[in-house]
């Protein structure tokens, strides 16, 4: 079998040492703008099976030409370009597979509404495009629809991702352009069945999150689970769901640093003139941030526990508002000094990101996904679902359930 890996950074990495594992799997195309970050990805974690290749990805007809003869192409790039590859791999007659999603200069909710519009012509052609299939979303969607499962009764479900990082090197674990530009958008949350708005870093709160993490600040934040836990929640049975939120943490420090930089316009999408030059502030930003540091120097610092990076999510599913959880899920990520030990030079957010994803790529091409058109992980199997945890778990995921019930 053949697959298309459409982006070489973190997630590509991570995704190309997964599956290179898997024998089923014959070979494996690394596509980037920057010909020399793929060769990389390939030369390290290849085994063989890789090659290398120079691609614009929102070269729709050169994205499809690549993917010729290719059972899936996976997204992962940024979510802006998802518009472009789920047309390539239409037109390829394969399966599409991305983390994340938004249309340019648009929401992820605009991003989701424009996927949901490509369903009927995958189904056309019989294939599948999963998305919003890494850690959040992707694990946490996964989680929420057990939970949801699990009871009578739904009105809430509130996810939250909290953690700790220290680094004496430049590190970059997500891309920076994405993070700023979900900042910066009023965030989707879904409250008395409504889809709402809130203020960039409103709702703060302070959560208190289980151990290394803490208690710590966590705001709204623009996330795909508030776009489509609502829609397809309930087609597991109507249960009364009436409020879905994301809200993200971290020190607080960093909040508000980021904060700053987005209320003061460093991060803006929007073309502006600079004597004379049309420039886009987020792109200075991203290009004046410094590169991230060699492998090899992240993977000797982790080892000597130079770097801290230390990560947990909750999925809390509440019978009604106000209540304690009726059913509470705490994902751990394995952090970076695991992760370095496996895979030296990626991080607690790469692996815990392209290693769900890298199992649900080999699920769709061993067929334990049959569902065809365009569908997100709580639109999957139950079946598929669980066994999706248990190889979570086998992969250096740790999750905890927590229930409650009144006596």
């Amino acid at each position: 079998m053949k697959i298309l890996i459409v982006g070489a950074g973190e997630q590509g990495y991570v995704l190309t040492w997964n599956l290179v594992k898997n024998p089923d799997i014959t070979e494996i195309v690394v596509a980037d703008w920057d010909e020399q970050r793929a060769s990389e990805v390939v030369a390290r974690v290849g085994g063989g099976k890789a090659e290398s290749v120079k691609v614009d990805a929102r070269d729709i007809d050169a994205v499809a030409a690549l993917a010729e003869g290719a059972d899936l192409l996976i997204n992962a790039v940024i979510p802006e370009w998802d518009e472009p590859l789920m047309k390539a791999a239409l037109k390829a007659k394969c399966h599409y597979q991305d983390m994340a999603t938004r249309t340019v200069g648009g929401t992820v909710d605009d991003g989701f509404v424009m996927q949901l519009g490509m369903d009927a012509d995958f189904k056309a052609i019989g294939k599948t495009a999963l998305v919003h299939c890494g850690m959040t979303p992707g694990v946490t969607n996964t989680m929420a629809a057990l939970g949801y499962e699990e009871l009578d009764q739904c009105e809430e479900v509130r996810i939250k991702g909290g953690g700790i990082f220290k680094s004496e090197v430049p590190l970059q674990v997500w891309s920076q352009e994405t993070y700023y530009i979900d900042s910066q958008t009023h965030s989707l949350y879904c409250d008395e069945g409504e889809f709402k708005r809130a203020e960039p870093f409103g709702g703060w709160e302070y959560y208190e999150f289980p151990a290394p993490i803490g208690r710590t600040p966590v705001t709204f934040h623009e996330h795909e689970e508030c776009s489509s836990l609502p829609r397809f929640l309930p087609k597991l049975g109507e249960k009364g769901l009436k409020h879905v939120e994301f809200k993200l943490g971290g020190v607080e420090e960093g909040l508000k640093k980021a904060e700053m930089i987005v209320k003061t316009g460093f991060a803006s999408p929007e073309p502006i003139d600079v004597k004379g030059v049309t420039i886009r502030p987020i792109d200075l930003l991203v290009k004046l941030l410094p590169p991230a540091s060699p492998r090899e120097t992240i993977a000797k610092m982790a080892a000597e526990g130079r770097i801290t990076d230390e990560g947990v999510y909750t999925i809390e599913l509440f019978r009604k508002a106000g209540e304690m959880p009726g059913v509470s899920f705490f994902v751990f990520p394995p952090n970076i000094q695991w992760v370095n030990e496996k895979l030296p030079g990626a991080n607690r957010v790469s692996y815990g990101t392209g290693t769900p994803a890298a199992i649900h790529a080999e699920f769709l091409l061993s067929g334990k996904i049959p569902e065809k058109g365009v569908i997100p992980c709580e639109g999957l199997s139950h079946e598929a679902r669980l066994a999706y945890v248990e190889e979570l778990k086998n992969r250096g995921l740790r999750i905890v359930r927590r229930s409650a019930e009144w006596l």
